[in-house]
């Protein structure tokens, strides 16, 4: 299948919004997920014999990320977590019997993904396995059924045959097998769904719901067991080119006190099974693929395909013999990683790879963010828009924080490290990528091992003061922000992830203004009435939820009490605008940045972060010194005029294009955030009077001028 979803626009990043979500049409989601899919497709490169061309289609049109992983290695949990936005070890959801999300205390009333896509204006359609289990009924409370618009209730799965059946005697779940009748929608459940899918796309223009942007879920269920598939897929393999996966090595678990081979590991090796049950796991994932490809040749050929965020993730890893396992339900990295693509438009990094590691925790506030939706500020994770735009960055090292049972294990680009007492592992994944050496224990791993509990226990952290509020009835109401104007240090977002305060000692030391922990003081400043206490490494991250583009002074109100000078870097959207340097010993004063070029559109994240010793912060004041528009940059650069009047009381717009060359002008109106609102021609060489379509509300706007030579842009202000 060839996938082909338009030219891709890259934009500057010099604090520069990489897309206009308010001056085009609110983008659409396509979110795809195959059961038990580990990190095996084709173009991660773990597994060489894997074939998955339609997802490695869309890796190369969108962004491949090759350290992908679950918050918990098994169905119940992993997808709660993601639709919920809560990690597992703050829901206590661990295990496949832990239940359902809004079944738990103080979670009844969350926002889930797709409900919160529906309350923005979304259609929102599910079918398949999204939630577990895999049948989407209504009449099973553990499918959120009242949060889709419509939900196809048709099973997943794919029915088996005789062909190379098998089932095991030590583990009954482990059943493979091919059919050989030619695959249809009778025979195969996940088909139904993908053709389902690529029937409402085609049909989606006449629909009643043709005015709402979509947001649909299709869950398949292969390759999860049993790996039954039709025989065409086992026959794109040669069983006897296929070889052992390259994590297996013999002898593997000795340096891991307390683990022992699984039993069906033994029953393949002694059957001589290994190989055909890979073969078998391989039919099932090119048959995934396969449903991938129908969904995604449906939207090709959609109205929709340059318009369209596609997500394809598993929902967790898989063993097939490494670690002398099969299946999931193990704090083992096999059986947390898996494969994530993202395809969106207007990203800058598309058609590249990120080996960063990422959570599946971080797609519901990615989703949201790349849609233009207003930002969540109490779920767990963070935005992956920073490496969508460039997989490459270097300053991209957040940890990802999985549990299973009772174990909490994590994940960086550097270590992976299982806390479970005298049975834990420790990994340089940089030097170990298929962690065969253990070194928790050995000389020097110490310190290593303290530095990754401390991070384990500051998500946790985080997480539980999430679930306390929840508890308390705590309603999360993000502060309406707005640029220029100032921003109070204790206006913090309240929240998880990336959007909170970050404290690294988790007490509080002054007058506590919320009931967080957090350092914030009575102020004895001239100005404001609070402070905070940031020591080196804390951070504050603001929601801003209105946003003049322009060129802003940018001033900080702080004192710095030590020693020695500290520095206080201010980020916006995770790209960095600047650094102030605030003198030891030094009392209240107001330091900032100059000519910040702020050109993002809807929501940004605006972070302080205290480096190089600790400061006390009052607030930020943005300062609007230019204009910056979002094609164009609005100046007086001595050029006539063509608005004969920049107040409009009415519909009728006074120009003067007498300059202008006497042909038909290209026109357009647009709101002072970038919507366009009305286009059009007009004639040059003339004076004349424009009615509008529509009527405006008050406010200020843009007309701009174009005649194949000369373009220019006038303001005008609507009044009543």
């Amino acid at each position: 299948m060839k996938i082909h979803f338009g030219t891709i626009a890259c934009a500057s990043l010099s604090l520069t919004g990489l897309w206009d979500t308010g001056a085009q049409e609110r983008r659409n989601v396509m979110f795809l997920m195959a059961d038990d899919f580990n990190h095996w497709a084709g173009s991660i490169g773990y597994y060489p014999h894997s074939l998955t061309p339609n997802i490695d289609r869309l890796g190369q049109t969108g962004v491949l990320f090759t350290e992908a992983h679950c918050s918990s290695p098994v169905c119940n949990p992993s997808r709660n977590a993601l639709m919920s936005g809560y990690r597992p070890s703050t829901t206590g959801i661990t295990t496949n019997s832990g239940g359902f999300v809004r079944d738990k205390t103080g979670f009844g009333n969350i926002v889930t993904m797709n409900q919160y896509f529906r309350e923005n204006g979304y259609y929102v359609y599910g079918a398949g396995k999204i939630y577990h289990p895999g049948k989407m009924d209504p009449a099973n409370p553990e499918v959120d059924p009242v949060n889709w618009s419509t939900l196809n209730t048709h099973p997943s799965g794919c029915s088996g045959g005789t062909y190379n059946r098998f089932e095991a005697e030590s583990w009954t779940q482990m059943v493979y097998s091919g059919n050989t009748s030619p695959m249809d929608e009778s025979n195969c459940n996940d088909l139904a769904l993908a053709n389902d899918v690529a029937a409402l796309l085609a049909g989606y223009p006449a629909s009643e719901n043709k005015d709402k942007p979509f947001f649909i879920a299709c869950g398949f269920f292969r390759p999860h067991l049993p790996w039954n598939s039709p025989k065409e897929f086992w026959d794109l393999y040669d069983q006897g080119s296929l070889t052992i996966p390259p994590g297996y090595k013999s002898g593997d678990l000795a340096d891991i006190p307390g683990a022992s081979a699984a039993n069906i590991h033994q029953e393949l090796v002694d059957k001589d099974k290994w190989i055909e049950a890979i073969h078998a796991y391989l039919a099932c994932i090119s048959l995934a693929d396969h449903n991938v490809g129908v969904v995604l040749d449906a939207l090709e050929n959609s109205v929709y395909k340059d318009n369209t965020i596609v997500v394809f993730v598993g929902d967790h890893g898989w063993h097939l013999g490494e670690k002398d396992r099969w299946s999931k339900f193990a704090v083992y990295d096999q059986a947390n990683h898996t494969t994530l693509v993202i395809y969106d438009p207007q990203a800058g990094g598309n058609g590249s790879v990120c080996s960063k590691v990422v959570s599946m925790q971080d797609l519901y506030p990615t989703l949201i963010e790349l849609a233009g939706l207003p930002p969540k500020t109490d779920i767990e994770g963070r935005s992956l828009l920073p490496l969508l735009n460039d997989p490459s960055r270097s300053d991209w090292d957040y940890p990802v924080l999985m549990t299973y049972s009772s174990t909490d294990y994590i994940k960086t680009n550097q270590f992976r490290f299982v806390n479970d007492g005298t049975s834990s592992q420790l990994y340089n994944i940089a030097i170990d990528p298929h962690e065969w050496d253990n070194l928790y224990g050995l000389p020097g791993s110490g310190v290593i091992v303290d530095m990754l509990k401390g991070k384990i226990d500051s998500m946790k952290q985080i997480g539980f003061g999430l679930k306390s509020k929840l508890l308390s009835g705590y309603s999360f109401t993000p502060a309406e922000r707005i640029i220029p104007g100032i921003i109070e240090a204790e206006d913090y977002d309240e929240g998880a992830g990336g959007q909170v305060y970050f404290d690294q000692t988790q007490t509080n030391s002054g007058g506590q203004y919320r009931n967080d922990g957090v350092d914030i003081f009575v102020t004895d400043d001239l100005t404001g009435a609070f402070h905070v206490e940031m020591e080196t490494g804390e951070w504050m991250q603001y929601t801003i939820s209105d946003v003049a583009k322009g060129i802003y002074d940018i001033s900080a109100r702080v004192r710095n009490p030590g020693a020695s000078p500290a520095r206080m870097v201010i980020m916006i959207n995770d790209e960095k605008a600047g650094e102030i340097t605030i003198p030891q010993g030094s009392s209240w004063s107001d330091l900032g940045l100059e000519q910040v070029n702020i050109d993002f559109q809807g929501y940004i994240r605006l972070k302080v972060l205290a480096e190089d010793n600790g400061i006390q912060f009052n607030y930020l004041k943005f300062t609007k010194i230019q204009d910056v528009g979002n094609q164009f940059v609005l100046r007086d650069d001595g050029s006539r005029s063509f608005l004969i009047s920049n107040r409009i009381s009415d519909r009728f717009i006074h120009l003067d294009l007498s300059s202008f060359n006497p042909v038909m002008l290209k026109f357009e109106i647009f709101s002072i955030k970038g919507s366009k609102l009305e286009e059009g021609y007009l004639p040059g060489e003339l004076n004349i009077s424009y009615e509008m379509k529509s009527e405006l509300d008050s406010g200020l706007y843009i007309f701009r001028v174009f005649d194949g030579e000369n373009e220019r842009f006038e303001k005008f202000v609507k009044v009543d």
